[in-house]
């Protein structure tokens, strides 16, 4: 095990600051060689206290660096043969109007993607992000000291953008990072980036804590830690580093409108890695709790339409029928105030809250009803015997059943298809699709129910794109809209 950088070195930069302070204070108070000889001990102490903080950011990265590793993955794609510009308008008619169709075949090429990752037990796994991985067909693993080795995936998770990879053949004395706590962490708080952005290896750089608790989208369970340490394209995977040389998160995107640092980096916390971490090298699924709610943040206007004097808390909008809420007595305007004890700043809180309680677990939810608090015993259920609502697809919309009510506010008693209930802010179709719509069909094909709906999806790819036809909430009527890929 590698060790931490010496925690002496916080007392002897406390230390230096105190003493500049002090001759800074003696010095306005002496008079001509006296101030001059207090201003050289002044830049000296400085000098002192520069070469301590800078043997604290050396020691970092001498301590973690040599357990980051380089990976590249190698992924096989293959090239839809192109299609008629009007195939998608005229369907099985189009040889009627343009002659037989000349077949293509397929094509295929090598695609490579490189990242980062870290060793993190002496059996050889390695903690990385899922997109590094994903769907790779052979998997190359550098370490700093020149050794190589191939490594197959041994546990995904794609709801946190995390993954496990193994290294194979023999090895000896591996490096290891150590893990920290991430929710000690403070916003203004130093941390290092370290990874391999752009293909260079080994790169530092430094910043701060800018921000925690960001959900952008990216994922569907979000927690992230913003830095505005240096993170560009091949630090994915690598390790976000305290002071004291332990990880604290899992370096996973930046938010750039060129592709490069713009100063908004994005990291997992560690502390939520941790349990999915374990999972995976067991080779067991990753167990998540289960609610069975839809709901939205509390908002100013909300609030008052409710008589809560508060704009913090969950709203519930809808109970799913025979779910551990509805078993509960959860209600739809109910207010989820405190989950097992623990206050809800909003809707995105209380899902990363349910996520992460085991299945079976009994808990107290505090809600606001009919102006007054109440509280409610509840058994967690388990997300992996429920049917996702969320299509985990790149179109990243969350849908769910036509309800009755749904039939209801469109005036159409047997409407099928599925209900968009949320869409990422980075999704390809926001600008096209919103909550409330509903989507009636896949590349002209119906759907009916959430499977079908992924199902469908899941047989297309961003760069192809999806046509889908869409009933509007707002004006009742439909609209076919073809969606590529960002």
């Amino acid at each position: 095990m590698i060790t931490c950088a010496r925690p002496k070195l916080y007392s002897r930069i406390l230390a230096g600051l105190l003493t500049v302070i002090l001759c800074a204070a003696i010095a306005n108070f002496q008079p001509g060689s006296a101030r001059a000889d207090s201003a050289q001990e002044e830049e000296e102490e400085l000098h002192v206290l520069a070469d301590d903080l800078g043997d604290v950011f050396r020691r970092t990265a001498e301590t973690v660096s040599p357990a980051v590793v380089w990976i590249e993955a190698e992924r096989r794609v293959e090239v839809q043969p192109r299609r008629h510009p009007f195939e998608e308008f005229f369907g099985p008619g189009l040889e009627e109007f343009f002659g037989p169709r000349r077949e293509q075949p397929e094509r295929e090429y090598r695609q490579r993607g490189l990242g980062s990752g870290i060793i993190i037990d002496e059996d050889g796994h390695v903690l990385t992000n899922h997109h590094v991985v994903a769907e790779a067909d052979a998997i190359t693993v550098k370490l700093p000291d020149g050794r190589e080795f191939d490594a197959q995936v041994a546990g995904a998770d794609e709801p946190t953008e995390l993954a496990v990879i193994r290294l194979e053949g023999e090895w000896e004395a591996l490096p290891l990072a150590e893990f920290g706590d991430s929710e000690k962490l403070h916003v203004g708080e130093w941390v290092v980036a370290i990874g391999n952005p752009m293909g260079l290896d080994s790169t530092v750089s430094a910043g701060i804590v800018s921000a925690k608790g960001r959900s952008v989208g990216l994922a569907r369970y979000e927690n992230l830690i913003q830095t505005d340490a240096a993170i560009n394209p091949g630090n994915s995977g690598g390790p976000l580093v305290n002071l004291r040389g332990e990880v604290v998160g899992i370096n996973t995107a930046i938010i750039s409108p060129t592709g490069g640092h713009m100063g908004i980096g994005l990291a997992i916390p560690i502390n939520m890695a941790r349990p999915i971490l374990d999972a995976m090298i067991a080779g067991e699924e990753v167990q998540r709790g289960y609610l069975g709610v839809y709901g939205a943040d509390v908002t100013p206007e909300l609030a008052e339409s409710f008589g809560y004097d508060r704009d913090e808390g969950a709203l519930v909008n809808e109970v799913m029928p025979d779910s551990p809420a509805d078993e509960a007595g959860l209600e739809p305007g109910d207010i989820i105030v405190r989950w097992d004890g623990e206050m809800m700043e909003d809707f995105t809180q209380l899902r990363l809250e349910v996520a992460e309680t085991s299945p079976g677990q009994v808990v107290e939810v505090e809600v606001f009803r009919d102006e007054e608090q109440r509280t409610l015993e509840l058994e967690v259920g388990s997300l992996l015997e429920e049917e996702t609502p969320t299509a985990e697809t790149w179109l990243q919309i969350e849908v769910g059943p036509v309800t009755d009510d749904v039939r209801r506010h469109f005036g159409i008693p047997d409407l099928e298809g599925v209900l968009v209930r949320d869409i990422a802010p980075q999704s390809p179709a926001a600008e096209a699709v919103n909550p409330g719509d509903v989507i009636l069909s896949v590349d002209r094909e119906p759907v009916t129910d959430v499977r079908e709906f992924r199902a469908a999806v899941e047989e297309t790819t961003p760069e192809t794109g999806v046509l889908l036809r869409v009933l509007d909430a707002r004006t009742g009527r439909s609209t076919f809209v073809r969606i590529r890929g960002r």
